[in-house]
């Protein structure tokens, strides 16, 4: 068996330094934000009333964090963020663009070694197919929110033209990747219950404007208003329409 977690770390400690000037663009470019702040809408939708103590596990470079602060903002919760991240480099990179405490470590190990109860919500986007044990992690996890908290998983659609093209990229991106079917499994074993399971994203936002390249930020770059609101309407109507060749699967589970 491939190791894994030493492929990760070394992967994104080479990659997140080469994106460290792009990731200020991301911040400022309104059509990639606009997606990661109806991502971020979709996570904090899970968020219980009252709750304000939010954890990351694999934060990376810090841009979907980003987008849930502007969110969180817009609906005045005062959130306190945690973020973790195996990669030292990813972590520097989200320091220097998101507020919050931040831990370095595979984000089993960090969860479970978190007191029970003391989160509200805990996300993790592209991370149950690098696990080797998803239900492990979303036994941690369930625990340290608590039987009110909320877990909050973000994965890849296995039909995803994109995805494809991303694990030609990143080659052992594939090791555990089993598709939803994993990710259900873990679900039961962990004793969750899914709460709510919604497709998201259909046009290449991250793999044509979350890149190093500027050409396409240039290209695509558009001030918010009317154009940018149509892109999204049109984003999320192809979804409703193909969802099988949508983006995401954003689960929310709770405890059973």
């Amino acid at each position: 068996m491939p190791d894994q977690l030493g492929y990760q770390r070394a992967a994104y400690d080479d990659h997140y330094p080469k994106m460290a000037a792009a990731v200020r663009e991301h911040l400022a470019h309104p059509l990639l934000c606009s997606f990661y702040d109806r991502l971020g809408a979709l996570i904090l939708d899970g968020l219980p009333a009252g709750g304000r103590r939010l954890l990351e596990a694999g934060c990376g470079e810090g841009l979907l964090a980003s987008a849930v602060r502007r969110v969180a903002v817009d609906r005045d919760i005062a959130v306190a963020y945690t973020g973790t991240d195996l990669s030292a480099a990813g972590i520097e990179l989200a320091r220097s663009v998101v507020d919050g405490t931040f831990v370095e470590g595979d984000a089993v190990e960090v969860v479970a070694g978190m007191e029970a109860g003391s989160q509200d919500l805990i996300w993790a986007k592209n991370l149950l197919h690098h696990l080797e044990d998803p239900a492990e992690f979303l036994r941690q996890a369930l625990r340290v929110v608590g039987p009110d908290g909320r877990v909050v998983v973000v994965e890849p659609r296995m039909w995803c033209p994109v995805h494809w093209v991303n694990l030609m990229w990143f080659r052992q991106e594939r090791f555990l990747f089993r598709g939803y079917r994993r990710n259900a499994a873990a679900f039961a074993d962990a004793g969750g219950q899914v709460v709510s399971t919604t497709e998201f994203g259909w046009l290449p936002y991250e793999l044509a404007l979350a890149t190093r390249f500027r050409a396409p930020r240039r290209l695509l770059s558009m001030p918010p208003g009317r154009s940018l609101d149509r892109i999204s309407s049109l984003d999320a109507r192809l979804t409703a329409r193909m969802p099988d060749l949508a983006l995401y699967m954003v689960t929310v589970v709770r405890g059973g």
